[in-house]
């Protein structure tokens, strides 16, 4: 792998990185107060506080996402205040964030690529192979051209340290880097970080777990409610007075009591329960127990949990709650059973974005909030109220949105909601990842308080000093088998570990399972390719061609593959622009309407025979099509209006002008500017060579070009995309004014073909590039989709439109057509999408 930093020798003795003063509010929120942050080459400066200190905002801004309210950031003895992502990437300093940005829907080997130095970069034509070597030095088996959204979290975590190490980075930002990673992968990075510091590079370090930080780390500064509280060497103080720094206050102990009282009743039983991932699994756990799974990641605890919260249901076993058999086949029956998962990944699976803390802290338990069927809402101001004084959740009010705490509050959240579910049977996945010290304490707290309620709780957790603290008993898996329990005087840190790594190695020589991937599998894969749908539209392209020519012997006429040919070229040409801007993640729904102006511009400036007057109506039409592109931005990006509503607004001032123009059908074109475009190769016309030529060039360019993979990364996650160097705004702005060129030129031999100025000529053509877009595959979402596709898919929707006439079918069927394709091309979509999920 690349060398983790080149230091250079004229900066060997001034400092890596310094920020005076900094200062960054959020409206009346005061995210940092006046700090200062000293980093110097060749050291790990750890930063240490609680959710919410002020940690990740600092370095965000550090590292230019955010620009400071006041204060200055020096790099290397240069102030380089407000510069962006890419420049700070450029200047030698790279970032791997506790939630990492990266963009689902592009391939490992893009999201490597697209965060990296342009002077490190690799051309994308190699990103595979780069990417191959980068993953195999850090003993990755990774596919660099998987996409990154069907990875596990601890394997795309790997993947954001190995490009980070690959920058030759001068100053690296390490933000929670172990929270995903087992023992192993965290032993690694340790590595790699004391061969950047030997080598010169300056790393700022964010942890909340004090063994790495004093294990790696050389000085220590302490943030707390956003102000500084001083750097010290990190062997200048004992953990109890680190953490009394961190919250404030002096701590007795980071666990609560165990419980005393034995003989409880058996809650929850399970007897060989069976599943993906784990096989014949025994439990018993008792009111007041706090039961504990450990083991190597990847050893079946974490679908055993799963199988008991109903995310993944055993096959076979059986299961007991309170006595009575659980059929467990969802979360909604292991709810009905008092069954309540703590998600492990609070962002993906735990909170409702968008959406107000009491609304997510009472997702679970409506029905104790309602009357007569309406929500009684003093219930639950005064439930949300109590859980935020227990569980000290720090939040402006109730109807805050959830995005905008801070993760140890967050976190806070999702225990609220599962206490105020009223559980039997408490399930914790990862508890307090990405948790700082002060909020442990409280989530400690609050699930030993439910097991002393009598609720039965089982908690899954990598951290084996949280197990041994936390726990009455601990069942150690290996192999998806539970391979030994620990309890009492045997509970330490060194035999819980000794009893996963020993069983581990003694069963990796026992036969695996090699069977191929099922069917359902296989088909899932090809299902989520972006060639698939074009594939899949040209096999039914080809058996519907076959079919309608065996009931009309007139199909197959030159005429009519000519006629139909045509058509589909500028259906075609306008699904291209339509895709440009679905890959961003929007919509243009102007598409139509812009059709129509156009044929109506060019019956005025089109009609004379002078080539002169020829060429500037053609470039008044583009110019009018450019015009349309600008404001659609202009009000998707600086006026920030959602994309289906700007680009409504405009459809509508469309059609009112061409109306305004020209009230009904009329006006002549040219031959002499019509019979080029129209010209024909046999009977291919001219229209169907120049599509094919552009889908191949966007085509290459979506794969093979900065701009390209660009534009999939604004789609697949605009933030994101954003700290890893995009111009978010450049990126949209130039996808909607593409976009309005290309509906210019499928204009143009539009209007060529119907030789008049017709104001609602186009209007069909924007549903009907939709329809194209979806059925040639590319996600309404963004991110993901190919222009090769769209154009199989314009043929496909074309030939069933032209095969109603021959088949002597009703116009009515041309919708039911197009609505069943669609639809099923959905439906393998969405197959697609739950086969990822399962794998």
């Amino acid at each position: 792998m690349t060398t983790t930093a080149v230091p250079n020798p004229d900066v060997a003795s001034i400092e890596a990185l310094r920020l005076e003063g900094i200062t960054k509010t959020y409206g009346s929120v005061v995210a940092l107060q006046d700090v200062s942050f000293e980093l110097r080459p060749g050291e790990v400066h750890a930063l240490l506080g609680e959710n919410g200190a002020g940690k990740s905002t600092l370095m965000a801004i550090t590292a230019g996402v955010f620009a400071p309210d006041r204060g200055q950031v020096i790099l290397e003895n240069e102030d380089v205040t407000g510069h962006g992502p890419q420049q700070m990437r450029d200047r030698g300093l790279a970032i791997v964030y506790q939630h990492p940005a990266q963009l689902d829907d592009l391939t490992v080997a893009e999201n490597m690529v697209l965060g990296l130095p342009k002077s490190v970069r690799p051309p994308l034509r190699r990103a595979r192979s780069w990417a191959s070597r980068q993953l195999e030095a850090a003993g990755l088996d990774v596919n660099p051209r998987a996409r990154l959204g069907d990875l596990d979290l601890a394997t795309r975590q790997m993947i954001e340290i190995v490009k980070a190490l690959a920058s030759q980075c001068r100053v690296l930002i390490l933000d929670e880097p172990t929270e995903a990673l087992s023992v192993s992968q965290s032993e690694w990075l340790f590595n790699q970080v004391r061969r950047a510091v030997d080598s010169g590079a300056a790393v700022a370090y964010i942890s909340h777990r004090l063994p790495d930080v004093r294990r790696i780390a050389d000085r220590m500064t302490i943030l707390r409610d956003g102000r500084s509280f001083g750097t010290h060497d990190v062997g200048d103080l004992g953990d109890d007075e680190i953490l009394a720094l961190i919250v404030g206050r002096k701590v007795d102990s980071a666990f609560p009591d165990k419980s005393t009282v034995h003989d409880r009743t058996v809650v929850m039983s399970a007897t060989e329960l069976t599943g993906r991932g784990f096989a014949a699994v025994d439990l018993e756990v008792r009111a007041g127990e706090i039961v504990g799974l450990a083991g190597i990641e990847g050893n079946g605890q974490h679908e055993f949990l799963r199988a008991l919260s109903g995310e993944n249901p055993a096959s076979s076993g059986s299961l007991t709650v309170a006595g009575s058999a659980a059929r467990v086949r969802s979360p909604g029956e292991a709810l009905s059973h008092g069954i309540v998962l703590i998600p492990g990944d609070r962002q993906a699976e735990g909170l409702v974005p968008r959406t107000s803390i009491a609304d997510n802290m009472t997702l679970q338990s409506l029905s104790s909030f309602r009357r007569f069927g309406l929500l009684r809402r003093s219930a639950v101001l005064s439930a949300v109220a109590h859980q935020q004084q227990d569980l000290e959740i720090r939040m402006d009010g109730p109807d805050t949105e959830v995005e905008s705490l801070s993760g140890g509050n967050q976190q806070k959240v999702l225990f609220a909601r599962a206490l105020l579910a009223n559980p039997r049977v408490l399930l914790a996945d990862e508890p307090t990842q990405g948790v700082d010290a002060g909020a442990r304490l409280n989530l400690y707290r609050a699930l030993r308080s439910a097991a002393d309620n009598g609720c039965a709780v089982i908690v899954k957790s990598t951290d084996v000093t949280e197990l041994r603290g936390l726990c009455d008993r601990v069942l150690v898996f290996s192999r998806g088998h539970v391979v030994r329990t620990v309890a009492g005087d045997n509970m330490t840190e060194s035999t819980i570990t000794h009893a996963a790594i020993t069983a581990t190695t003694t069963r990796r020589a026992e036969d695996t399972d090699h069977r191929a991937p099922s069917l359902r599998t296989r088909l899932g894969h090809l299902a989520r390719g972006d060639y698939a749908s074009g594939a899949l539209s040209l096999v039914l392209l080809a058996i519907l061609t076959a079919y309608v020519s065996t009931k009309n012997d007139g199909f197959l006429t030159s005429f009519t593959i000519s006629n139909y040919l045509t058509l589909a070229a500028i259906l075609g040409l306008a699904s291209l622009a339509q895709t440009v801007v679905v890959l961003t993640g929007g919509i243009d729904l102007s598409v139509g309407p812009l059709m129509g102006l156009t044929t109506v511009v060019a019956s005025y400036q089109l009609a004379l025979d002078q080539i002169s007057s020829l060429l500037a109506g053609t470039a008044l039409v583009m110019l009018v099509a450019l015009m349309v592109g600008v404001v659609n931005a202009v009000l998707v990006t600086y006026m920030q209006i959602t994309p289906v509503i700007a680009t409504l607004i405009t459809f509508f001032a469309l059609q009112g002008l061409s109306l305004l123009l020209r009230l009904t059908p009329g006006g002549t074109i040219s031959e002499t500017f019509s019979t080029p475009l129209a010209t024909q190769y046999g009977p291919v016309p001219v229209s169907l060579c120049v599509l094919v030529v552009l889908a191949v060039t966007l085509e290459l360019c979506l794969r093979f070009s900065v701009q390209g993979v660009g534009l999939r990364a604004v789609g697949s996650n605009s933030a994101n995309a954003h700290r890893l160097g995009v111009n978010v705004r450049r990126t949209l702005i130039g996808a909607y004014v593409a976009s309005s060129l290309l509906t210019g030129l499928a204009a143009l031999y539009f209007v060529t073909l119907i030789q008049v100025g017709d104001p609602k000529a186009g209007i069909s053509y924007t549903l009907s590039t939709v329809a194209v877009v979806v059925l040639g595959g590319v996600s309404v979402m963004g991110g993901r989709g190919s222009f090769i596709s769209v154009v199989a898919a314009a043929l496909l929707l074309q030939m069933m439109t032209t095969s109603t006439t021959f088949l002597r079918l009703g116009s009515e069927w041309q919708y039911w057509f197009v609505g069943a394709v669609v639809l099923a091309a959905a439906a393998l979509y969405s197959a697609g999408a739950r086969t990822r999920e399962e794998a």
